[in-house]
């Protein structure tokens, strides 16, 4: 028997934990093992702020990256604690586009003692996808995951899935980038995304409308990036 099993856990396997480290928040997941649907025995956000001010000045807010710095250390005492048998570790937009990005990646795989994975646009909309294939059955649509920093949409359709796209419309991002004026950032999202054109009348048509739409629309503003 592992030391972390205890009654009413899975016999055999042991917890594993996930750090998402994104621009707006820092998680931790502890999971009771790896499978398609874990259980989750502890979950924890802390709202760092990684990405304010990036919009503007192309760098992490350096008390954000103190805060996640402070984050990541009990992240680390937590997972051990709970004995889990690996750590992933995760960082999105923040990471990528920051120019000290590189810096504070260095520092927190320091601290935590794993490598940090700093995923492209296209690998977290591919993640999403993948995460609603896995707790939905013959899932049919586009998915969206809103960040602080990014948008990603991919296409999905039972257990196959497109290519996924990143858009900079975050909502730490969008803030700044507005001023925090909602028509501003309605002009925004309609420039990145295109107008909203209305539903046609046929039944099901709907959705095939809206993935050209978006495809069309998202591929003029920002291209295949």
């Amino acid at each position: 028997m592992t030391r972390s099993e205890a009654r009413g856990r899975l016999p055999g396997i042991a917890p594993v934990s996930v750090v998402d480290i994104g621009s707006n928040s820092i998680r931790l997941v502890v999971y009771e093992g790896l499978a398609r649907a874990p259980t989750v025995l502890f979950n924890e956000k802390v709202l760092c702020g990684l990405g304010k001010g990036l919009a503007t000045t192309g760098r992490m807010d350096q008390e954000g990256v103190e805060r996640a710095l402070l984050a990541l250390r009990r992240f680390n005492a937590l997972s051990k604690q709970a004995q889990a048998s690996r750590m992933y570790v995760l960082a999105t937009a923040a990471a990528r586009d920051a120019s000290n990005g590189a810096d504070f990646i260095a520092r927190a795989e320091a601290i935590l003692g794993h490598e940090i994975q700093v995923l492209s646009g296209e690998e977290e909309a591919l993640y999403s996808a993948l995460g609603i294939i896995s707790g939905f059955h013959f899932a049919d649509g586009i998915a969206g995951d809103l960040g602080g920093g990014s948008l990603e949409l991919i296409d999905i359709r039972g257990r196959e899935f497109g290519k996924g796209i990143t858009l900079p419309l975050g909502g730490l991002r969008l803030s700044e980038t507005v001023g925090g004026s909602a028509t501003e950032g309605e002009s925004s999202c309609q420039e990145a995304g295109g107008r909203r054109t209305a539903p046609p009348e046929r039944p099901g048509a709907n959705l095939l409308c809206g993935r050209r739409h978006v495809a069309q629309h998202c591929q003029a503003a920002y291209g295949d990036s």
